[in-house]
């Protein structure tokens, strides 16, 4: 019996066929073998304590949005980051997105919760304890383990972290630096206590505030160290006697500032030169440190409420000073514009003076803004306000 061939047509109709196939499926191994990478590199993100407020949040068309119920939580801290509001309770960390939905949770069991922020990142850390978390809105980028119990942290936008803790016999403290990644890359132990660390805008020096005595005084100052080096030797130094310092950052100019209970510095390392701002007038019972300034709020000797403000320049100098009224309950800083909150008052300060206020219900406790807008938690909400741009604003 003859045999017929199938037409040319046919043929390379059904060689097609099977190139399609042959794509597709390799398509589908590539796609699936594509998802098994990111969920194991994204396993913290795609936990049911992030991805279950955010499907709550479609659900209800994007977030309850403000006010934001607080009620039942101890929170301790509130800060800005480049990705939302981080609240820091006793038990959780959380991130607050724009539209008021909560868009992380992640829990935490520290005894004594310290928050530092930087860019993306997130820092917590047990002070007293040994432990602390690097985290991100995605994820737990890394967690450390210490030796010795931690005094202090600090925390640089590459998520580079500074660890102060205790240390060995003849040591008062120790300084370690790890990079994101959880690798140590500086370690120094030091003779004097160490209270407060801040990285240089580059990552690249960290200063220390140093406390030690001398012929029965007690003397504080700031050290400057590269962190990117084996040796530990100080790079510049400051220090006095007559003032306890107890915070230390870097302005965007490479001025040190340093504030203690009777002084602000403005230290320039280089020119190994220290502008000091006096505070002589009554008890600091606030601060906050921005790009380009410091603010300090006052409260005047024997005054059951109000305060003075000051604006501080790097030269030492203050732009303005200004008064408030009500008892002062926080302040908080993006670039050089300032949200100060009292009982009765939410102002809004610039490096101008005082651009506006707005009165407020008596339970606000902690206070953060972005330069426009401004956050108010009180004892069972958080609000959200437009930065006021007169004085006495209501709703």
């Amino acid at each position: 019996m003859a045999r017929h061939d199938a037409p040319p047509d046919a043929a390379r109709a059904r060689k097609k066929r099977r190139r399609r196939r042959f794509l597709f499926r390799l398509l589908l191994l590539t796609v699936f073998a594509a998802a098994i990478v990111f969920a194991v590199n994204n396993s913290d993100a795609l936990s049911p304590s992030n991805w279950v407020p955010r499907i709550g949040a479609f659900f209800s068309g994007g977030g309850a949005g403000f006010p934001v119920d607080v009620s039942g939580n101890q929170i301790y801290r509130m800060e800005e980051t480049n990705s939302g509001t981080v609240l820091l309770s006793d038990t959780y960390v959380t991130m607050i997105g724009s539209d008021g939905d909560e868009v992380m949770r992640r829990a935490h069991a520290f005894s004594d919760p310290q928050l530092r922020t930087a860019g993306k990142y997130i820092l917590v850390a047990e002070k007293g304890g040994k432990r602390l978390q690097l985290e991100t809105r995605a994820k737990t980028v890394q967690t450390v383990q210490t030796d010795y119990d931690i005094l202090t942290t600090a925390l640089h936008k590459s998520g580079s972290m500074a660890v102060v803790t205790g240390a060995q016999q003849g040591y008062n403290a120790a300084v370690s630096v790890y990079s994101a990644s959880g690798k140590l890359i500086y370690h120094r132990l030091c003779s004097s206590l160490v209270a407060d660390a801040a990285f240089s805008p580059d990552g690249k020096q960290l200063a220390l505030v140093t406390i030690g005595a001398e012929n029965g005084a007690m003397r504080s100052g700031v050290e400057i160290v590269a962190v990117n080096s084996t040796q530990s030797e100080t790079l510049y130094a400051h220090s006095e006697t007559g003032v306890l310092l107890c915070r230390v950052a870097y302005l965007s100019d490479g001025t040190v500032a340093a504030l203690g209970d009777t002084a602000v510095w403005m230290y320039r390392p280089k020119k190994d030169t220290c502008a000091i701002y006096p505070l002589t007038d009554g008890s600091l019972i606030g601060y906050a440190i921005g790009d380009s300034s410091v603010m300090t709020v006052v409260k005047p000797y024997g005054a059951n409420a109000g305060g003075s403000i000051a604006y501080i320049r790097p030269d030492g100098t203050a732009a303005f000073t200004a008064t408030v009224e009500g008892t002062f309950r926080d302040i908080a800083v993006s670039g050089n514009s300032y949200a100060l909150l009292t009982d009765s008052y939410l102002y809004n300060i610039g490096s101008k003076g005082i651009a506006g206020s707005r009165v407020m219900v008596a339970d606000g406790r902690l206070t953060a803004t972005d330069g426009s807008k401004m956050l108010v938690l009180g004892l069972k909400a958080l609000s959200k306000y437009t930065a006021p741009s007169r004085l006495n604003e209501s709703d």
